[in-house]
């Protein structure tokens, strides 16, 4: 199965393609800049991976949390790809990106001293906004997303698809109101 993954929910672009092999890469763009980047990244991306987007299988995209316009164009062009080659998408928080085994907590500074958490537990999993205080009180191992990492979406789309885990389209994942909402 090929699939084809996007985030754009962070600073940098990261885009991963994977056919048994895994392919990946982190662009650099200036900040608010995806929109016009992402759709040319895409395609030298694939060019340099030597397939076409009619070779995807499967589509997989970073819903959030993380910038509220980069999660949208994100979802947007995932969900067109998907909707135009009539392709299943994969949903991946950013958050369960860097989870991996064992219980832990991982944190992405969404700024004012505050943090996107993704509480990650057997139990299930728990997503929130703290004040950096109210994490210092969970005994939880800590783990810090600062950065895209294409390859570790890989590995979460692929376990996810092994799963069945997809849908016909992907919707936003936002943990709080955007700022504009909240006049923050």
């Amino acid at each position: 199965m090929k699939i084809l993954a996007v985030d754009t929910s962070l600073e940098h672009i990261g885009i991963g393609y994977y056919d048994g092999e895994k392919y990946t890469k982190i662009i650099t763009t200036s900040p608010k800049s995806h929109n016009r980047s992402l759709l040319s990244e895409i395609d030298l991306f694939l060019q340099e991976c030597g397939v076409v987007l009619n070779d995807v299988d499967c589509f997989a995209v970073v819903v959030g949390p993380g910038s509220f316009t980069g999660i949208r164009i994100g979802v947007a062009t995932v969900n067109a790809f998907a909707f135009a080659l009539n392709k299943p998408v994969i949903e991946i928080t950013s958050l369960e990106v860097l989870a991996g085994d064992g219980d832990k907590m991982v944190l992405l500074d969404c700024k004012h001293n505050n943090y996107y958490v993704g509480i990650f537990t057997e139990e299930g999993t728990e997503y929130s906004c703290m004040k950096k205080e109210k994490t210092d009180q969970y005994a939880l191992p800590k783990v810090y997303l600062s950065q895209t990492d294409p390859e570790k979406i890989l590995d979460v789309a692929i376990k996810k698809l092994n799963k069945k885990d997809w849908s016909d389209r992907a919707k936003p994942f936002y943990i709080k109101s955007s700022s504009a909402e909240t006049g923050e």
